[in-house]
C-alpha cells in the first residue's frame, strides 16, 4: 500500500465532500447534519417518554450518533464508485494509476470518517453538558470501537463498491432502503432483543451492532439495555473483533473479484445518465 497514494486519497475524499462551499459554512453543515436524528430521539424518548435520564434514552441517543458515523462512512465510500464513474468520469484513470484502487477506496473512506467524526464530536460537546449526561469514560473501548469499527464498516463499503462496479444501472434507491434497514438491524435506536428469532441472531452478528455497543460502552462503562447484558467484556470484545474482521475480509475478497470482472467487462467508463 503506497502511503503517498493513501494520503492523497484521504485529501481527495475530504475535498470531494467539502468543495461545494466555503470551509466555515461546511463546518456548520457538519454540525447540523446529525441534528435531526438527535432531536428525533429527544422527542420520542424524552418528551413523549418523559425521561431524559434513563438508560434507554442514552441507548438510543448515542446509538443514533454512532450509527450516523459508521453508516455515513460506509454508504459514502461505496457510492464513490458511482461518483467517480459517472459524475467526474475519472474511475478508469484512477484504476490504471500507480495507486491501487483498494488504497484509493480506503483513503476515501478515511476522509469521510474524519469528517463524520468531527461532526459527532461537535455535537457530543454540547449534548453531554446540556442534557447533563453522566459519563463513565473508557479509553480502550473508544479506540477499539473507532478503529476496528471502521475496518468492519469499510468491509461493508468494499462489498457494495464491488456491487456498484458491476452494476450498469445507478440504483441510488438501494442505499436509501439499506440505510433504514440497517438502522433497525444494527440496534442503533432499539435493542436487538426486541427482534424476532432470526433477525435477533442476524443483528447480534452484524458488525455495526457490536461496534455501536462498544462505543456506548466506551462512554458509560456498561451495557444500556438487555442486549449483551451480563456478557463478560472479553467475550463481548471477541464477538466485536470477529464480526468486524470477517466483514472486512469478505468485503475485500468481493471487492477484488468485482474489480477484476468490471475491468474485463469494460464497465469502468460506463454511464447510466445518473
Amino acid at each position: 500500500m503506497g502511503m503517498k497514494g493513501l494520503i492523497a486519497s484521504v485529501y481527495i475524499g475530504i475535498q470531494v465532500e467539502s468543495n461545494w462551499t466555503k470551509k466555515p459554512l461546511y463546518l456548520l453543515y457538519l454540525f447540523a447534519s446529525p441534528i435531526a436524528s438527535i432531536f428525533t430521539v429527544i422527542i420520542i424518548y424524552g418528551m413523549l417518554g418523559g425521561n431524559l435520564k434513563s438508560d434507554l434514552f442514552y441507548f438510543a441517543l448515542f446509538g443514533s450518533l454512532f450509527y450516523y458515523f459508521l453508516a455515513d462512512t460506509f454508504f459514502n465510500t461505496a457510492f464513490s464508485v458511482i461518483d467517480d464513474r459517472e459524475h467526474y468520469r475519472v474511475l478508469k484513470y484512477i484504476i490504471v494509476s500507480k495507486t491501487k484502487y483498494f488504497t484509493y477506496t480506503l483513503g476515501r473512506g478515511v476522509g469521510k470518517a474524519i469528517l463524520t467524526l468531527i461532526s459527532i464530536t461537535m455535537n457530543l460537546l454540547w449534548i453531554i453538558p446540556v442534557l447533563k449526561i453522566h459519563i463513565s469514560f473508557q479509553l480502550f473501548p473508544l479506540i477499539a470501537g473507532l478503529s476496528v469499527g471502521f475496518v468492519g464498516a469499510l468491509g461493508l463499503a468494499l462489498a457494495f463498491s464491488g456491487y456498484y462496479l458491476l452494476s450498469i444501472r445507478s440504483e441510488t434507491s438501494l442505499m436509501d432502503v439499506l440505510f433504514g434497514g440497517l438502522f433497525l438491524i444494527s440496534g442503533a435506536m432499539f435493542s436487538p432483543t426486541i427482534l424476532p428469532g432470526f433477525l435477533k441472531t442476524l443483528a447480534t452478528y452484524f458488525p455495526l451492532t457490536s461496534t455501536i455497543e462498544m462505543l456506548r460502552f466506551a462512554f458509560f462503562g456498561k451495557h444500556l439495555s438487555q442486549f449483551l447484558a451480563g456478557t463478560p467484556f472479553s467475550q463481548f470484545f471477541g464477538l466485536f473483533l470477529m464480526t468486524n474482521l470477517i466483514s472486512f475480509v469478505v468485503g475485500f475478497v468481493l471487492f477484488e473479484l468485482a474489480l477484476k470482472s468490471a475491468i474485463k467487462k469494460g464497465y469502468l467508463d460506463i454511464t447510466t445518465a445518473f
